[in-house]
């Protein structure tokens, strides 16, 4: 097997003391989550001056003329270029190792979206999905197409279309709600009522999303209805605090919906997530536990995506575990 080409990079002297992980993701542009794997298996390390590998780790700092090796598609895939052949198969390349297939037909596959990975393209987001999928593939009849997304720090099944006409069928299905889609999510706190359904509409103000039971919609935000059921499966304690793991079905696909629902109806934030969790410093600095655990598209395809590695803490302290199968019917 082809090993991956490395390029060497010089940090250069405006650098000096920066933290590793730090500097490489402004160099390049990486997802987080990319950036720590590597750094686990060796692919980006240093080299001393006798051209030795040496391991490093994220907290550690940099030094004018420390010299990193990196994946050379790494840079290839920060850098505007044509869709050449080699351009597809760096894309490709970043795709498998980041977005491993969970089932997939003609029409359609279901990826396991990683935390980190913005679904589509924007400010200060340097790789997206639907970016890396257009390298590969973006021709009229028969490109990747998305057909509902997730947040960025949001992982689990991720459906993609391969054909125009496929979008076009699934894109329904997702509007008219024949998609079920069963979200696990770690909450802090325990919630009052075990299970049971919220429906309190949301408005989102371009920044975030606010539960305004019986507001009224203004010309600028207009207030949405929404639907979130949900069921407790297990509560314990985890890193010294209280947590409850939930599952959850939305009813309406509103922007970041079960998360403002969970934070300011439930009173029980989504564990990590630094947007809705008040005065928690301690969000910003870890994954956020919320996960599309289960797809199903009528009449009888079921797929189940993976749990993250971070996970696996807080299932061993609360005793629960889950079917490791892909895909059922």
């Amino acid at each position: 097997m082809r090993q991956s080409v490395k390029r060497i990079v010089t940090v250069p002297l405006h650098a000096d003391g920066q933290r590793v992980d730090r500097f490489v993701v402004k160099k390049l542009g990486i997802p987080p989550s990319l950036l720590f794997k590597l750094l686990r298996k060796r692919a980006i390390a240093q080299v001393d001056d006798e051209g030795k590998i040496k391991r490093i780790d994220g907290p550690d700092r940099v030094f004018p003329g420390m010299r990193l090796q990196i994946p050379t598609e790494l840079v290839t895939l920060t850098q505007d270029s044509s869709n050449s052949t080699a351009d597809t198969e760096t894309a490709s390349k970043f795709v498998s190792k980041m977005l491993p297939r969970l089932y997939e037909t003609e029409s359609f596959v279901v990826f396991n979206k990683p935390p980190g990975l913005a679904c589509q393209g924007g400010t200060k987001i340097t790789y997206s999905i639907d970016m890396l999928l257009a390298k590969i593939d973006n021709s009229e009849e028969t490109g990747y197409r998305l057909v509902h997304r997730l947040d960025r720090e949001t992982t689990g099944a991720l459906v993609v279309a391969k054909t125009r006409k496929a979008a076009s069928t699934l894109t329904a299905a997702f509007a008219e709600r024949t998609v079920d889609k069963e979200y696990i999510a770690v909450v802090k706190g325990i919630p009052n009522e075990l299970q049971g359904t919220i429906s309190v509409p949301l408005v989102n103000n371009g920044t975030k999303t606010i539960a305004v039971a019986g507001g009224a919609s203004s010309e600028n935000t207009p207030v949405k209805s929404a639907i979130t059921k949900y069921k407790t499966l297990a509560t314990g304690k985890f890193d010294m605090q209280d947590v409850a793991i939930v599952s959850l079905n939305i009813l309406t696909g509103r922007k970041h919906q079960i998360r403002a629902h969970c934070a300011q109806i439930l009173g029980c934030p989504v564990l990590g997530d630094s947007k809705y969790t008040e005065n928690n410093k301690a969000a910003e600095s870890r994954n956020m536990f919320l996960h599309l655990y289960r797809l199903s598209i009528k009449p009888d395809i079921s797929v189940k995506a993976p749990f993250p590695r971070f996970w696996s803490d807080v299932f061993k302290q609360l005793n629960i575990s889950f079917s490791k199968s892909k895909r059922t019917g």
